[in-house]
């Protein structure tokens, strides 16, 4: 099972979260996606941060080898390369095949990462913020109180480069054209594909989320298997 973030989130309203949070599950994304080694820490002012983001890219990294990699793909990491670490990073079978348009979605890759789950959240469970470590548990809690075990966002999988004009969406502004949240597959598939073959662009896929707790997971299912 993947390790947790040790660092408590205060519960009383108008309680400042601990950098410590957010510096554990920074560290935790980046060792989880940068195999064989533990990623050096960043050195910023926040000790506490720093000394958490230590932590927490130790614990991914532990959890890379035993649980196995993933890719940070909308932070524009490589595709895992395991070297020394043993075992692969590659595609598996997405398991969608019984839904109507499944037969468009055959692979799926390990993701991790916050940015496209900010927008996942924001369509989800309006008013809820995430940041600041947040993001994961917020999302997970969200699906939690509405019953809902599977979360879709048709994504495109190739940046057209950063926003010339902010837009406060953390995908578009990364270049990123990205649809609606549903709930099923075939709800979402018909976005992803259409941006394919109706805008004519190489690469879309679907985003698909389970709750993991407080971790940023996600798989990538690309459209017909192809990515950039």
């Amino acid at each position: 099972m993947p390790q947790h973030n040790p660092h408590p989130v205060p519960t009383e309203p108008g309680v400042f979260v601990p950098d410590e949070v957010q510096g554990w599950q920074d560290g935790y994304d980046a060792g989880i996606s940068s195999p064989p080694h533990t990623p050096p820490t960043p050195s910023v002012r926040d000790v506490g941060y720093m000394d958490a983001w230590a932590e927490g890219a130790a614990a991914g990294n532990v959890d890379g080898r035993t649980e196995g990699w993933r890719w940070a793909y909308f932070n524009d990491r490589p595709r895992p390369d395991p070297g020394g670490a043993g075992g692969s990073y590659e595609a598996r079978d997405s398991g969608e095949g019984g839904h109507a348009r499944g037969g468009a979605f055959p692979q799926s890759w390990a993701c991790v990462g916050e940015l496209p789950l900010l927008v996942v959240l924001e369509q989800f469970a309006p008013g809820l913020h995430g940041r600041e470590g947040l993001t994961g548990r917020q999302l997970a809690g969200a699906c939690a109180d509405k019953g809902v075990t599977r979360l879709y966002l048709p994504v495109s999988v190739h940046s057209s480069g950063a926003a010339q004009e902010p837009t406060g969406d953390p995908l578009t502004d990364a270049g990123y054209w990205h649809g609606t949240v549903r709930e099923s597959l075939d709800e979402a598939a018909p976005e992803a594909i259409d941006h394919v073959s109706v805008r004519v662009v190489r690469f879309a896929a679907l985003l698909r989320y389970e709750p993991a707790a407080e971790h940023h997971f996600f798989d990538l299912l690309p459209v017909n298997g192809q990515l950039p």
